[in-house]
């Protein structure tokens, strides 16, 4: 279904202790590795996320929780760690960035974030040994963190970085979304936290629950449209959007959201259960047929098998 809009990357998030699963002895985590192939034979590039942070947990393995961030213990470890995953991938396999981390300023202390820079400066330093080009950063959010109290903190923390990478939701803390052409004000303020930088936009999102985030289908198609029309005007400084996600997440899948984050607000599962572009039953929404409007005239074409487009 992405093949129809010309998705040209797709993203795989690793938690670092379902690589290491104890010191020094990893293993390919369900067979995902290995299934990337699929992505090389269908011209689909790699975003590689090392979720050493994610969202609200730190997964080390255990024997290297003790150890702060830029502990050189900690340090050399994760560089084992990249270092056999990006061999175990098949050859053919783009791999185009790596986020060490996802949405580490919902987790990071104020005490954390200079020694998670120097781990972040350390890895970026292995990572280029092998791939002087790939594009290494780290995910964090834009409301309630570049637009909140933590702002400082991520800017300088992209000291650190090739590209800046940013996830994008359009709503409060309360998960009530704004209105859609409130997007055009926020490129302008996200590119100016970063002047001659190179933005990703990592995660881009907008829920349609109407009972407790206020949004609807024909909304979040809207924000759609309005995304587009900004990243046309701003494409010098945004190189690259992944809209997050395909399809709404199901019954069971939010029953382990709802584990892993400790939360059984329903405005939160609402905002989770309804990003997706279609149903969970395979509909579409207003949303997919506005994305495949957006994309077609852009000649966002899926390639042909085999090309090297």
């Amino acid at each position: 279904m992405a093949q129809q809009a010309g998705i040209q990357v797709a993203e795989l998030s690793l938690a670092w202790d379902a690589v290491e699963i104890a010191d020094g002895v990893y293993q390919d985590p369900d067979g995902l590795l290995a299934a990337t192939a699929f992505y090389a034979a269908n011209n689909i590039k790699l975003m590689l996320t090392f979720a050493v942070i994610n969202t609200n947990q730190r997964t080390t393995p255990d024997h290297l929780d003790q150890y702060d961030w830029n502990a050189s213990e900690l340090i050399e470890a994760f560089n084992n760690m990249t270092d056999f995953v990006l061999a175990e991938l098949p050859d053919d396999v783009v791999v185009v960035g790596v986020s060490i981390g996802n949405e580490v300023d919902l987790f990071l202390t104020i005490d954390e974030w200079t020694p998670y820079g120097e781990f972040v400066a350390a890895a970026r330093t292995h990572l280029h040994v092998d791939n002087a080009q790939l594009n290494v950063g780290v995910k964090t959010t834009v409301y309630g963190g570049l637009f909140g109290l933590t702002g400082p903190f991520i800017r300088a923390l992209n000291e650190h970085t090739d590209v800046v990478m940013l996830n994008y939701y359009l709503m409060d803390q309360y998960f009530e979304v704004h209105a859609p052409l409130t997007v055009h004000n926020d490129f302008t303020l996200i590119s100016g936290n970063f002047p001659g930088r190179e933005i990703w936009l990592t995660e881009v999102g907008y829920q349609s629950g109407e009972e407790f985030c206020s949004s609807s289908e024909d909304q979040q198609a809207s924000f759609y449209h309005e995304v587009f029309i900004a990243w046309d005007f701003h494409r010098y400084f945004f190189a690259y959007l992944m809209v997050d996600w395909l399809n709404d997440a199901s019954e069971a899948q939010l029953a382990e959201w709802e584990a892993y984050y400790g939360s059984s607000d329903p405005a939160f599962l609402e905002y989770l259960g309804t990003l997706g572009l279609r149903t969970n039953a395979g509909e579409d929404k207003n949303a997919w047929l506005q994305l495949l409007a957006e994309t077609a005239p852009r000649g966002w074409l899926p390639p042909a098998p085999g090309s090297k487009k």
